[in-house]
């Protein structure tokens, strides 16, 4: 089974992401996104620093090459939002990167991008899934190959020229932060840590090195994987930490002090500095699972949020057509449409950076100065394992009327993705299966820690009644 969740096809190297389903996949791709007809065909592939990612992206490219596709293939791994830039610079008719973003190294997968630059959306990966069922049961993966139509690009420039014009350089070399970078042994290195010195910004960089298996963790910007990078900002005294996860879509950033900053918060944060000192004045995007810190930045700022589905790929072509400006998802994805319709991690930390040093303070102290202006939010997620039997009753209990929990009364639920209850006083649970890995999420925000807790500790409860009481 191949299934497209919120942001591409993923499984398990060899038992579920194998070369025969990599080409079948992309036969499917090309029957569904690319069929024969008048004018050119071109086709990115891309590829990020997990094991078999580059062999992937090869066979995919001469699979493409057979069908009578041109064929762009980067000479060195990439990060997601560049292959999002190399499709807008080269006008592509659609864009593959081999890649399982910030999922453990014993995963890999493939994102699917449109001709607009942005993660495919359901309408589109959603026939390439009824395509391959077809393909599946006769296809003999035998074509002709036609070598000539691969040639090796390098989309780095283009796409640094891109953040060159955005960025502020002159407030932040004014500054005088010192940075650390740390890739994550991922695609941004070479790319986030070049741009900084470029500029004349002093960056000291880490796990700027290929490593398949990213050190024996996964490539996630979470406090236990940032340790090293909490290490050398104490060691060197620097201002900023900036970390990406795998692929380059997501952010960490740690703090003056080396305190990791919640996604949430840097979020809200970047969109006040928008609103505030760059003129950011379109709608907003706003995952259901994301703060609602976000909401009170956008009211303080008179903007109109737009909410939608847990997935990136459900802001794609609201930032194309204009109905959004920004789009933010709480696990650490942001999307400007200044400068792609795509999120980008690489572009987080360097409007953080830019922001830190434009208004002279630390993020904590912005931090605290938001929270004076909006009121404060305390936002958690925790996670845990999906088996068969947890899946089962999520299908049934997500469904049933809940009027209370714990003598706290429901006004508002929605089902849109998995479970979400909104209680008196504005504080809300939700519980929903993940889109990328088989874990079910739990979230909870309230106005106090307290409430925060206690509405976590109501969602788990939740989650553990449906298991005993399945019948």
């Amino acid at each position: 089974m191949v299934h497209f969740g919120t942001s591409g096809w993923r499984g398990i190297i060899g038992r579920d992401i194998t070369f025969r389903k990599v080409r079948l996949v992309t036969q499917a791709i090309l029957d569904t996104v690319l069929p024969p007809g008048n004018g050119p065909r071109e086709v990115i592939v891309g590829y990020d620093t997990r094991m078999l990612s580059e062999k992937f992206a090869r066979a995919a490219a001469a699979l493409i090459a057979g069908n009578g596709i041109d064929v762009r293939l980067p000479e060195r791994d990439i990060p997601s939002p560049v292959l999002s830039s190399a499709i807008l610079e080269r006008k592509a008719q659609a864009g593959i990167i081999f890649t399982a973003s910030h999922n453990p190294p014993e995963y890999n997968g493939l994102k699917l991008y449109t001709s607009e630059g942005i993660l495919a959306p359901s309408e589109v990966t959603d026939p390439v899934e009824a395509r391959y069922l077809e393909l599946v049961p006769d296809w003999d993966d035998v074509f002709l190959p036609q070598p000539n139509r691969i040639v090796s690009c390098d989309p780095k420039p283009a796409y640094l020229a891109r953040l060159q014009e955005l960025i502020d350089w002159e407030a932040i070399r004014a500054s005088g932060l010192t940075v650390v970078v740390d890739p994550l042994f991922g695609t941004s290195r070479e790319y986030l840590d070049h741009i900084l010195m470029e500029n004349g910004i002093p960056v000291t960089v880490i796990h700027n090195t290929r490593d398949p298996f990213f050190g024996g963790y996964a490539p996630e910007c979470t406090s236990e994987n940032l340790t090293r990078l909490r290490d050398v900002m104490r060691q060197t005294g620097a201002d900023l930490g900036l970390s990406t996860d795998g692929d380059g879509d997501r952010f960490g950033i740690l703090d003056h002090g080396a305190r990791l900053k919640e996604s949430n918060l840097t979020l809200a944060l970047v969109l006040d500095y928008l609103a505030r000192r760059r003129g950011l004045s379109g709608r907003v995007g706003r995952t259901v699972a994301t703060s609602l810190l976000v909401d009170a930045v956008a009211r303080h700022h008179g903007l109109e949020v737009v909410e939608t589905t847990v997935g990136f790929k459900n802001f794609g072509p609201l930032l194309v057509d204009g109905t959004l400006e920004f789009a933010a998802e709480e696990s650490a994805g942001l999307a400007w449409a200044r400068h792609l319709p795509e999120r980008d991690g690489i572009l987080a930390g360097l409007l953080v950076t830019e922001m830190v040093a434009v208004e002279g303070k630390s993020v904590f102290e912005l931090g605290q100065d938001l929270h004076r202006r909006v009121g404060t939010y305390h936002f958690r997620r925790t996670q845990v394992p999906l088996t068969r039997q947890l899946e089962q009753v999520l299908e049934r209990r997500f469904q049933q009327e809940i009027d209370e929990v714990d003598g706290r009364k429901v006004i508002a639920t929605d089902r849109r993705d998995g479970l979400k209850l909104t209680f008196e006083g504005g504080g809300w649970l939700l519980i929903r299966r993940a889109g990328t890995e088989p874990k079910v999420r739990l979230y909870a925000e309230g106005t106090t820690k307290e409430e925060m807790r206690h509405l976590l500790h109501l969602a788990k409860k939740l989650l553990s009644n449906w298991r005993l009481n399945d019948v």
